[in-house]
């Protein structure tokens, strides 16, 4: 393998796998698999650096990589991904990734899930702010206390609704993302017999 080759992204080769495992590999499994090098990037990177090394990452990267951070941390849905990840949910940069990620692998239905999401922390922050503002103390960037607030302000009716579409539109969605690595494979492994 040469550095910067077709096994390889920088000087660190691309995850083995067997031919047998990307046919039969559940797509969580797949995913997972798929995203070793990336955090493994992310992992050695300083701090300061992070967001680089994600914005340094190719297409098919990128867009596995923005369905793997909501495909992780959201097993208890859309709610459960706020309440893991609050600091993700009142991050422009992350619903950037998600957003292209989604459009990258094909994912309508899940982008639309994603936009609708988006409306309603639209919406709650709206109302904290218009809050802040009643109270004449408008907040300067986030913090966690105030991301807590603006959590707490999202409609639990419609979070409902979203948390149970995005349960029913899991399967066909990491059917999508099998298929679309699958397509892409030789982009993040290599393939071996």
């Amino acid at each position: 393998m040469t550095p910067n080759g077709p096994h390889s992204v920088g000087n660190v080769a691309l995850p083995a796998i067997t031919e047998t495992d990307l046919a039969g590999l559940p797509t969580g499994q797949l995913l997972a698999h798929s995203m070793t090098l990336v955090i493994r990037q992310i992992a050695m990177a300083p701090v300061s650096e992070m967001q680089e090394v994600v914005r340094g990452l190719d297409d098919v990267r990128s867009a596995l990589f923005g369905y793997w951070v909501l495909h992780y941390h959201g097993s208890n849905a859309l709610t459960g991904f706020g309440e893991e990840m609050p600091h993700r949910v009142v991050d422009a940069d992350f619903f950037a990734l998600l957003n292209q990620s989604l459009e990258r692998l094909g994912d309508g239905d899940l982008l639309a899930l994603v936009r609708d999401w988006q409306a309603e922390l639209g919406r709650a922050t709206a109302l904290l702010e218009q809050e802040e503002r009643a109270r004449g103390k408008v907040a300067q960037g986030w913090d966690w206390e105030r991301t807590a607030r603006l959590l707490a302000l999202l409609d639990k009716e419609t979070m409902r609704a979203l948390d149970a579409r995005y349960r029913a539109g899991q399967p066909a969605s990491l059917d999508r993302l099998s298929g679309y690595i699958r397509e892409h494979a030789e982009a993040v492994f290599t393939v071996v017999k």
